[in-house]
């Protein structure tokens, strides 16, 4: 017995409560069969013809539990060219087709940041802070949250310049725009969670 599911829609063009056109495409959650026609599991793409998409789409329900393959009479089931499957009503124009459709392909991952400890330390010679982050005196050392300098367009040594003219903007005062900060990381962003650094003290 096969199980299915609606996993997209286009509309079909009804006249007079028939219809010829694609259908919702239906996904099949395992393999099946229907005599000696194989039905992977996966998406199948949907047309008919001189039936509504509910109508066709009970049928190939009603069909797929019948794995005999002996169908009620007039219907037939044929394998064409491409893994199209025709289901036709003898004698009529009537009939509806199942394809295998590909898989969407999933987006890319989009690359996790890694973080950069700059080379050598940076001097605070008191106690000072940035807005809301406290920095008190002792050495530093520079975190770049992003080591692809290609995007973000910061370097140990920029980020050595910002963080100066940030202690000697204004106490009490935060960065400027588009600068903003986590005073409990203390960490400064560039306005992009992604692009900045942060400042780690490890001693006098």
């Amino acid at each position: 017995m096969l199980a299915l599911s609606a996993v997209g829609f286009a509309p079909a063009a009804f006249a007079g409560g028939k219809a010829a056109g694609t259908c919702p495409q239906f996904r099949v959650m395992h393999n099946d069969r229907i005599g000696s026609v194989k039905f992977p599991a996966g998406p199948y793409n949907m047309v008919t013809s001189q039936l509504t998409c509910a109508q066709s789409t009970k049928l190939f329900q009603q069909f797929l539990d019948i794995p005999s393959g002996k169908l009620p009479s007039p219907w037939t089931l044929k394998q064409l060219s491409g893994g199209r499957r025709r289901f036709t009503k003898v004698g009529t124009k009537t009939d509806f087709q199942a394809t295998p459709a590909a898989e969407p392909t999933p987006p890319a991952p989009t690359p996790t940041p890694s973080a950069y400890t700059c080379p050598g330390y940076f001097h605070v010679l008191h106690n000072d802070r940035v807005g809301n982050v406290s920095v008190p005196s002792g050495r530093y050392q520079i975190i770049l949250l992003n080591s692809n300098v290609g995007i973000t367009g910061l370097t140990c040594q920029v980020a050595s310049t910002d963080f100066k003219y940030f202690l000697d903007y204004d106490y009490n005062e935060p960065p400027p725009s588009p600068w903003y900060t986590n005073s409990k990381t203390k960490t400064f962003y560039r306005g992009n969670p992604e692009v900045g650094f942060r400042i780690k003290r490890i001693g006098n």
